[in-house]
Parts: C-alpha cells; structure tokens; sequence
C-alpha cells in the first residue's frame, strides 16, 4: 500500500464552458470517483481540488448582495461547496461497489507569509471571464482584472504554501483508514501575527500546497490530474514532444527554459519537482482517465529522481 496525494483539476467538476450548477459538478465528480476508485481503496489516499470558478462566483454572489466577504473567507465557503459534492459523489460511489472507506472533507488552512511578493503583483485569475462591455462592472467591484484570450478575469494575489496547519488531522484520518479531502483551492490562505493566526486575501496555487501536503505526510507518489494524458515540450509547435518518464533535473531544465505555461502547466511541474526533490518516490502529471496507467507506469509523465 502506498500514500498518495491526488490533486484534482479543474475539469474534475466542470468543463470550459459548463453551467456551474450542482448537477453537473456532481456527475463529473461522481465519473471521477468512478476513474479513481481502485487508487483510493487501496491505497492511503488525500484528494485535493482546486476552486477558481467557484471561488470567483462566491465573491460574486457576496458582492450582489451587498454583503461584504473577505476573498480567505470565500475560500473557505468553496471548500465545504466542492466537498458536499465530491462527498455525495464519493458516497454513491462507496455504496455501489462496496468500498471500505468514509470521506471527510476538512477545511483546511495554509500559512503564507505576508511579505510575498505576491501580494503586491496579483496575477491569480479567479471566477468568470468578462466581455469588454461588462469590464466596468467588474472594475466597479474594486477588482484588479488582466485580459485574457477568452476575455477579462479577476487577478488576486497568489502566495507561496508554507506549512499545512491541519496535518495533524489529515494524517490521522489517513492512519485509520479514511479518505480525507484537504487543501481544496489551495488552501484558506492565513498569516502568523505574534503568535496569533489571521485569514488574508489571497488564493494560493492548488498543486503548490498538495506538494507541500504531500512532502508534510511522508507521501510515497503524487499525482496531478489535469486534461491532458502528458506535459509536453515545445507544445503547440511541429516538433512537439510528450514527456514520458523523465529524471527531475531533465524536468527542471525545461522549467528554466520556459517550456511550460505560467497559468496552466507551469505550477504543476513545480509541484512535481519540488515533491520529488524533498524526498517523494515520483510524481505523475496525467489526465483523471489515465490516472491507473500512469500509477503503474504504462502512461503519463512520471518524474523520478
């Protein structure tokens, strides 16, 4: 039995495009319940997600009512929405094969530092995207928003992960035999201020803070899954090339060279890098329907040390 750290992208509850409604979350969540549920049971498991549609439609919501809601505590909102989902799904999906497990979703707090130079270059996009005729009301919600291919989007700053305070808990819930949901969105982002602990507004990268999850557990492998079955280099370009298994400092070349895209596959190599260079056993970037093969090694990228 091996740990395992399973980061859920985006496109595990919604894809591009999508109505954002409960429906339609909870039968892609239920699908990838149904992709993972050989890795959960038998393995000790964590899943994270990210939260950027939904997080952005939080503050929305807050913002039409007129009740004012800091972005940590929308963060924290998102975590409890996408984990009654994944937990509904998870449980239907415990109920028709018979699987052992219970799931329980914690909310899930991650230390920043306050002096990031995140924070004063917020470049995080969060929630819908924006014609140019509907910038001004965006822009009217005090928003910071950058242009994007698909339109406008809401920027926030995006710290570095420091330390998961609810560890403790996760492990405990990993060493008896449950599959917990951590870390959703990265995390509730929080700052240490003499001695006392205060939410901040930020959003932190999601694979980022499962790497750091995942060096905190001990865990044996994570694994990153996104919408495509391998990284690739020179993407887009005639002699495109995916990667296969590939030795962490062949891997980290390609980061300094540029090759991975800064919102998109970027953080997620980071992750990879950083898991295995602070001890982890490999780490598997790869599509949610791939996710079996990659484990045993017959697809996906796979760095190793």
């Amino acid at each position: 039995m091996s740990r395992i750290v399973i980061a859920l992208g985006g496109n595990a509850l919604l894809q591009n495009g999508e109505k954002r409604d409960y429906e339609t979350q909870y039968a892609h969540a239920y699908q990838t319940f149904e992709n993972l549920r050989f890795v959960t049971e038998n393995n000790e498991t964590v899943i994270t997600h990210g939260n950027g549609p939904q997080v952005g439609d939080i503050q929305q919501s807050h913002d039409i009512s007129g009740i004012a809601a800091h972005l940590h505590q929308s963060v924290a909102m998102s975590q409890g929405y996408i984990g009654e989902i994944l937990a509904n799904a998870y449980g239907n999906i415990r109920t028709k094969y018979g699987l052992r497990k219970n799931i329980f979703t914690i909310i899930t707090r991650v230390l920043v530092d306050e002096n990031d130079a995140a924070f004063s270059n917020p470049e995080k996009p969060i929630g819908r995207y924006y014609s140019d005729e509907g910038l001004e009301e965006a822009k009217r919600n005090g928003w910071i928003m950058k242009k994007f291919k698909d339109g406008w989007r809401r920027v926030v700053p995006s710290p570095e992960p420091r330390e998961i305070l609810e560890e403790p808990v996760i492990e405990y819930l990993l060493h008896n035999g449950n599959l917990p949901i951590a870390v959703g969105g990265g995390g509730v982002p929080v700052v240490r201020r003499g001695g006392s602990i205060y939410g901040i507004d930020a959003v932190i990268d999601k694979d980022l803070a499962s790497s750091v999850l995942a060096t905190a557990i001990n865990a044996d492998f994570l694994m990153i899954l996104t919408d495509v079955d391998h990284v690739f280099i020179n993407y887009g370009k005639p002699d495109q090339k995916a990667l296969h298994e590939v030795h962490v400092d062949e891997i980290e070349k390609y980061l300094r060279e540029g090759q991975f895209g800064e919102g998109s596959m970027k953080p997620k190599v980071m992750a990879a890098i950083r898991f295995v260079k602070n001890g982890g056993r490999k780490a598997f970037i790869t599509s949610i329907e791939n996710s079996m093969n990659a484990l045993s090694g017959r697809s996906g990228t796979i760095i190793v040390q």
